[in-house]
């Protein structure tokens, strides 16, 4: 209403007269601050179940962290028309996570990069190239301090261009018709929260590669972890 009140009153810097904004306009400012003021509500909510489920991090295999979303993937993959490969180094350490909010970061970076390679189309009718995904999960660069587990989700899409790259972790910016532009935020809060970090590159010689990094359990984790039951929290939706 103070950008309503400010526009009837006129410009105090140029002393012409503004006119006054329509009811319309006025009611439909006031529904876009009440939505922007839910939604930041939305996200604190969120990263404040992510914070509070730190608790709940055990250690897991990577491979059961890829069969428990591989059903999804598969089916969506077939129904888009997309091959998937999993490239698995069995080098690979158990990581400390929370496997149901992992799990769900793979899930959406999976359906993420089947969805980018659905302009192929064309192309692929003609025979020059593939609707192909690639779930890659390799030791990283570690330290003397603390190991890493790296997973990485390949399609070969068209890319992402360097105006959408700028944006694309920001809170409400999609490409999506239908999306709401959080998925990536959120997914990004859940691996720094394990004190990992999310980034992507382009891929050779088209797509695009997101990955991110989770720290390997050590020995008295991991024997925590095969312990302790599998937490049955509802699964939230990222």
């Amino acid at each position: 209403m103070g950008a309503a009140a400010k526009a009837s009153s006129g410009s105090p810097d140029t002393g012409h007269p503004v006119p006054p904004l329509s009811e319309e306009l006025q009611l439909a400012m006031r529904r876009i601050a009440e939505q922007a003021e839910r939604a930041g509500k939305v996200i604190k909510s969120v990263h404040d179940v992510v914070r509070r489920r730190e608790r709940v991090r055990e250690a897991v295999q990577p491979r059961a962290l890829l069969d428990a979303i591989m059903p999804l993937v598969s089916l969506q993959a077939r129904k888009l028309g997309v091959r998937v490969v999993v490239e698995l180094d069995e080098a690979c350490e158990p990581v400390l996570c929370d496997r149901t909010m992992v799990e769900q970061v793979l899930l959406n970076l999976s359906r993420n990069g089947m969805q980018a390679m659905q302009g192929i189309d064309e192309v692929q009718a003609s025979g020059r190239r593939e609707k192909l995904l690639t779930l890659r999960i390799r030791p990283a660069a570690s330290n003397a301090h603390r190991r890493w587990v790296e997973f990485a989700v390949i399609d070969c899409g068209e890319g992402i261009s360097e105006e959408v790259a700028e944006q694309l972790f920001t809170p409400f910016f999609t490409t999506k018709v239908e999306g709401m532009g959080l998925g990536l935020n959120l997914c990004r809060t859940v691996v720094e929260q394990h004190g990992g970090f999310l980034g992507f590159e382009a891929a050779q010689p088209h797509g695009t590669i997101f990955s991110f990094t989770l720290p390997v359990a050590v020995a008295q984790e991991a024997q925590d972890g095969q312990d302790a039951p599998h937490a049955q929290d509802e699964q939230p939706m990222i």
